[in-house]
């Protein structure tokens, strides 16, 4: 599945976090894309990998992710280049996430090379 534009490369990024979905995640992401952030005081800096893998994981547990819902608040466009930001809340049941995301249009569609999120607070 390849994403035609920015919007819905993050539109399916949220729809992956809202379903717990590591495979529509993973495909929201470029081979090549970095992630870096703060986790409720811990600083991570990688690829999307062990994101991923924690999607999966809850996912494994069965747990209620029912009050989960994303937006995606900010989105600019320039040629084969974008910025967004979507705002998350209940990931997890208990982190509100603010996540910055660039993304470019490459042979595979639009995918993001780098994701920068921050922990707006607990549950």
């Amino acid at each position: 599945m390849s994403f035609d534009t920015p919007r819905a490369t993050l539109d399916a990024y949220a729809a992956g976090c809202k379903a717990l979905d590591r495979d529509l995640l993973a495909r929201c992401f470029h081979r090549a894309a970095v992630m870096s952030g703060d986790l409720d005081g811990t600083m991570l800096i990688g690829g999307p990998a062990p994101f991923l893998d924690d999607v999966a994981a809850l996912a494994a547990t069965g747990i209620d992710h029912a009050d989960f819902a994303a937006n995606v608040i900010e989105l600019t466009v320039n040629g084969r280049v974008a910025a967004g930001a979507v705002h998350s809340t209940a990931f997890a049941g208990r982190y509100d996430f603010l996540d910055r995301f660039h993304l470019v249009e490459d042979a595979g569609g639009w995918l993001i090379t780098s994701k920068c999120f921050t922990t707006l607070g607990t549950r």
